[in-house]
């Protein structure tokens, strides 16, 4: 495996994007035909979705975050109702007095403003506020780094709104920050986040050419994940193939969102549904047209 580092002198200037998908007829209709498979087990949790037994302690970094991304609509009012007074929580119905949220949560309420604004000023002011995204941790897992700024202004500036000079300075460095962690982080969660990171970057229209050399990084390190090669390639159909070729029928435990595992882990085989579901959205299945006939369980 040869990764690629790029000369750190490029300029984002003139930078287009260089996908290029092409996806057959038949293997759209076999998203289809998956996706509609999988909306008959997914689980729910007080009319959101969910992993199993209202396990939602990062719902916000899942389903409900990137959910909304592509514009489904009970992801979307979950991201809503996540938010109470300004403090961003991992699911609408938790009421943690520590681990309110992390950056992996975050990172999934920024992806959830690629389909419109939902509650980003109240979210942003908070973090202003304290200079934190949470206030009940000492891990770090509360702290903003050099990505999840640039990516707040990224956000910021998609919304219409102007950024601010800690994200516009954060903005400049960031394909260069995350090309070193696609080379660096460890296969797992800390990938999934740079390729998340290089998503929102491409969708806000701030990607560049370096950051698109990370994109590329961590799909070299997991050829095997469908959402990797999505971020690189776009809606190919080899990407189709590789998600349709790893697609789960319904497993026993539904409790993963599985493409943001290492994929030489069996968490595949623990698939909760709504990660392969956010997949086939990717290839243009209309997530609010399907029949959702998955349990549906109470926070108690």
């Amino acid at each position: 495996m040869r990764l690629l580092p790029v000369c750190l002198v490029l300029s984002s200037c003139g930078f287009s994007d260089p996908r290029d998908p092409h996806l057959s007829p038949d293997t759209l209709a076999a998203i289809k035909l998956k996706a509609s498979q999988t909306a008959q087990w997914a689980p729910w949790c007080d009319g959101y979705p969910s992993r199993e037994f209202c396990d939602t302690g990062d719902n916000m970094a899942g389903i409900l975050g990137f959910g909304c991304a592509v514009g489904f609509k009970p992801a979307c009012d979950g991201v809503s109702a996540s938010v109470k007074d300004g403090q961003l929580y991992r699911a609408p119905n938790r009421k943690d007095t520590d681990n309110t949220a992390s950056r992996d949560q975050l990172f999934g309420f920024m992806a959830a403003q690629l389909h419109g604004e939902n509650r980003w000023l109240d979210v942003k002011r908070g973090i202003k506020d304290t200079g934190r995204i949470c206030q009940d941790a000492t891990d770090g897992r509360c702290e903003l780094t050099p990505v999840s700024l640039a990516l707040l202004g990224f956000v910021h500036s998609h919304l219409n709104y102007t950024r601010d000079p800690t994200m516009w300075f954060n903005g400049q460095i960031f394909g260069k920050t995350l090309l070193a962690q696609s080379m660096t982080v460890p296969t797992g969660y800390q990938l999934n986040l740079v390729a998340e990171a290089a998503y929102i970057a491409w969708k806000t229209g701030f990607e560049d050419r370096i950051s698109y050399e990370a994109a590329r990084n961590v799909y070299l390190r997991q050829p095997g994940n469908p959402w990797f090669c999505y971020v690189l390639h776009g809606a190919d159909e080899s990407c189709a193939q590789l998600a349709l070729a790893l697609w789960p029928s319904e497993p026993e435990h539904k409790e993963q969102w599985s493409i943001a595992r290492d994929t030489n882990d069996d968490d595949w085989q623990r698939s909760q549904g709504w990660e392969w579901l956010f997949i086939a959205s990717l290839f243009g299945v209309d997530l609010n047209q399907l029949q959702y006939t998955g349990k549906h369980y109470t926070k108690r």
